[in-house]
């Protein structure tokens, strides 16, 4: 076999395997609550049997001999040998833990080690004595198989053309055939079954590679994530688009040659643009996929980590179909992991304390998401002991990140902002675990890059909620263009709630800041001239409406010109990381406009105002 159709093979049972991974966590959580269920017993055993031939196929022995153990156990189960019980499920989680290492491994190229030998006995352990089958990897046959003996197997090949046509054979005896095929442990069987009896019961296998060109020796292949599975529906519906994008084409070039009238070229202008939005979303739609894929491993997350501080937790997974960019559900693993570890560690309270709060003993723990206009919101809610805005205004103020002058003026709501803070956290001792706020500054800085922005409401004894609002997707942007002292910028246009033309002679100073009275609030102003380095000359302003937060923010500029769909951009790297700033697009006529980010504007502008004066500073002022 070829190199390139080794890596290619190896790819591909990563991709189908790694799926299968991501839904067995959540799987096996849900078992422990529902042991009953047979179909759920039976799609996990089939995720471990599938798992463990692909491995066998590609000579994958420490991975074909943990998913064989564990399949073993599920053997046991599905025949009611065995009950599912904490120490069972203990022992198949820290399993499943083994088979997500081999396989991030084996993406990344790198040789597998065997899975620990007192794991591999404990699994052993779980399957009772009495069992049809040996624990050991190496028997020949599972006990969820039928017993078929070679005899057996090619007495059925034999009779399976006449058998056909009376009777269809069964899962299991068909997984057994397959075993007896390729063998137990993934090497080819030492029974005497007939190539006839193979092609009687399963399509042939295909070539196993050859000793000199194991897959992990002849190159790294590319990972998992490389790769995204698409209906063929929407590849046609784009083949589709394109023929009508190439006939436009050439609708375009025939009346340039013409010189065809300017409302000829119009109409062909404007079915262009058409045909480039359709094509634009059957692209991006191609790049979704749905958030439970991110989703499917917190269950398991928020199991093992409360059992191990003692604690109960039931987490419920709501919306796992919204679908939001390939790139975004990838890079809000490790955010929504800080969150959910947050939650379970610091939030929800052992079970003798939420029992004496009237509370169910286990806590419950929602992670939700949808999708709004152009943006998706994610949350993630517990119904712990909540957050006190006091006690985080103390702590603030404790550990020098905030002046106690300064944290006194903080609302309530804003108080509870501060766990972003670098830094901050209200655990008085420190452990391995999270607690509220470490780490909480690195999701913020996450989310910021992503282009979206995270808010935290919560209520003492009743729990917390975490939101999240993030765009729809990284490479297209629906934003407001505007001018400030002739340069254009780009403006998102989700949180954007109002615009209107300034009077000047309404702003009003209220605690540093300019702000204009309005008939719902009063309304902080943010002036983009200024801290563009703008000057000034016109005095004509108008005010794009946002909300940041829990607060709206009024941002003046110069001039706004509407709405366009702009196409993303990456920063250099003298403006990468620069507050306020998130992106950049290429205009039509060719120049390069900035993207602004309205929350990094906000902090960036409160940093430039002038700091009050305190009573000494004035005394020393005036001599």
């Amino acid at each position: 076999m070829e190199r390139g159709a080794d890596n290619d093979i190896l790819a591909d049972f990563l991709t189908e395997a790694g799926e299968l991974v991501d839904a067995l966590g959540h799987q096996l959580v849900a078992l422990e609550s529902r042991p009953q269920d047979t179909d759920l017993l039976n799609a996990i055993f089939r995720a471990f049997h599938t798992i463990k031939g692909g491995a066998g196929f590609l000579d994958l022995q420490p991975l074909v001999a943990i998913c064989h153990a564990t399949e073993d156990v599920f053997n046991a189960l599905r025949a009611g040998r065995r009950a599912v019980d904490a120490e069972l499920m203990d022992a198949v989680l820290l399993a499943l833990d083994q088979v997500q290492a081999m396989m991030s491994a084996l993406a990344a190229g790198a040789p597998l080690a065997d899975a620990p030998a007192p794991l591999l006995q404990r699994l052993r352990r779980l399957v009772p004595a009495a069992s049809d089958v040996a624990a050991s990897p190496a028997a020949p046959v599972s006990t969820a198989h039928a017993a078929v003996s070679p005899v057996t197997a090619e007495a059925k090949a034999d009779q399976a053309p006449c058998a056909a046509a009376s009777a269809t054979i069964t899962d299991d005896e068909f997984e057994a055939l397959l075993d007896q095929l390729h063998g137990k442990n993934g090497a080819p069987g030492a029974g005497v079954v007939s190539t006839e009896a193979g092609k009687a019961a399963a399509p042939a296998p295909p070539v196993a590679p050859a000793p000199g060109a194991h897959p992990r020796e002849v190159g790294r292949p590319a990972p998992a994530e490389t790769t995204v599975r698409v209906d063929t529906a929407r590849l046609d519906r784009m083949m589709n688009l394109v023929g009508e994008l190439v006939l436009v084409r050439n609708r375009l070039k025939d009346l340039r040659m013409r010189n065809a009238d300017p409302q000829a070229l119009a109409r062909a202008v404007g079915e262009l643009d058409f045909i480039t939005r359709g094509l634009q979303n059957a692209v991006m739609q191609i790049r979704m996929q749905p958030i439970g894929k991110v989703f499917a491993r917190f269950p398991k997350i928020a199991r093992d980590l409360a059992r191990t501080l003692g604690k109960q937790v039931e987490v419920e997974l709501v919306g796992e179909d919204t679908d939001l960019d390939k790139n975004l559900v990838e890079m809000l693993v490790d955010p929504l992991v800080h969150m959910v570890r947050n939650s379970v560690d610091h939030g929800i309270e052992p079970p003798e304390e939420r029992v004496r709060c009237g509370k169910s003993p286990a806590g419950h723990l929602q992670l939700a998401a949808r999708q709004q206009g152009d943006n998706i919101l994610i949350s993630v809610r517990d119904d712990g002991a909540g957050m006190d805005p006091e006690r985080i205004r103390a702590k603030a103020v404790e550990k020098g990140l905030l002046g106690a002058d300064e944290a006194a003026q903080l609302s309530p709501e804003a108080c509870l902002q501060l766990v972003f803070l670098p830094g901050f956290s209200t655990k008085e001792q420190v452990s391995d675990l999270s607690g509220r706020g470490v780490g909480m500054d690195v999701v913020m800085s996450r989310i910021k890059e992503l282009g979206g922005a995270v808010h935290i409401d919560s209520r003492v004894s009743q729990g917390t909620t975490i939101h999240i609002r993030l765009p729809l997707t990284l490479a297209i942007l629906s934003a407001l263009m505007v001018s400030a002292n002739g340069r254009r910028y780009a403006l998102p246009l989700a949180p954007v709630l109002d615009i209107f033309e300034l009077d000047c002679a309404r702003i009003e100073k209220l605690d540093r800041w300019d702000v204009v009275l309005t008939r719902r609030d009063t309304l902080r102003l943010v002036h983009l001239d200024p801290w563009l380095r703008a000057g000034g000359g016109d005095t004509r302003r108008h005010v794009v409406v946002a909300q940041i937060g829990d607060e709206r923010f009024g941002f003046v500029v110069r001039e706004v010109h509407g709405r366009e769909e702009i196409v993303i951009k990456p920063l250099g790297s003298s403006l990468r990381g620069l507050p306020g700033i998130s992106g950049a697009t290429v205009l039509p006529d060719g120049h390069i406009a900035l993207i602004l980010d309205f929350a990094g504007l906000v902090e960036a502008y409160r940093c430039r105002l002038p700091r009050p004066r305190t009573d000494a500073g004035m005394e020393a002022a005036h001599g």
